[in-house]
């Protein structure tokens, strides 16, 4: 849903979505599984007049918003996110509350890889933009399968990196004991998208709550974008 709106310039953006406003930060939230790490180009003109890069967010009816990273020329977007409307039903995640014992606490196996793999997050990393199919197999060792059962991974996402606006025709997923790797393909076998997770718990008691109600958020948002969109 984000990436046919990082597709379009600023002025087909706000024709889309409608003008920018302030974002009242305690208003929204990000979906849980949305990952907080991402990087943009530093490259820079010596004469500043010349950086037009800035930042808008654009309210969704009232249900969410999109906040647009836009690039150096000052209308092609680099990145957007995508915020929830904190409403009366939000589930608030709640930690893990510890608790103690005089028990010594028994040492967590974790499963052991049924086949050696490069499914990692250092392996994640070298994914260049091009590649096909045939070439990740080749650098995590292994076709897409599970190959850690039993491993539990982070809601949250490590890392996600974009390789293109193509339409997704497929999507693998690598499992291993070190890693969780998501990757999108256009219909050429090329590489679209991809997230990475590490393994891990998640350190709140209420996961599933929050990302029953992220749900029910997406699918209005996606129904809004995608109405707006076509009678663009």
């Amino acid at each position: 849903m984000i990436r046919p709106v990082c597709a379009l310039k600023q002025f087909q953006i706000e024709k889309v979505l409608g003008r920018p406003t302030p974002k009242k930060v305690k208003d929204y939230a990000m979906p849980i599984g949305q990952s907080r790490m991402w990087s943009l180009s530093g490259i820079r003109y010596v004469d500043e007049k010349m950086n037009k890069d800035h930042t808008k967010f654009y309210p969704i009816d009232d249900i969410a918003g999109i906040e647009v990273w836009y690039g150096i020329d000052g209308e092609s977007p680099q990145f957007a996110l995508l915020y929830f409307k904190i409403d009366e039903t939000f589930p608030k995640l709640k930690k893990v509350e510890e608790k103690h014992s005089d028990q010594p606490v028994k040492k967590v196996e974790r499963p052991t890889a049924l086949r050696k793999n490069g499914i990692d997050s250092e392996h994640w990393s070298m994914m260049k933009t091009g590649v096909n199919k045939e070439e990740i197999e080749k650098l995590f060792l292994v076709p897409a399968g599970n190959y850690a059962p039993g491993t539990e991974y982070l809601t949250r996402s490590w890392g996600i990196r974009r390789a293109g606006y193509g339409k997704v025709q497929e999507t693998l997923e690598w499992r291993g004991e070190k890693g969780y790797i998501v990757v999108e393909f256009d219909e050429k076998g090329i590489l679209l998208n991809s997230e990475c997770f590490l393994p891990g718990r998640d350190p709140v008691t209420n996961v599933a709550e929050r990302l029953k109600w992220d749900r029910s958020k997406f699918e209005k948002v996606k129904k809004y974008v995608e109405g707006r969109m076509a009678a663009k």
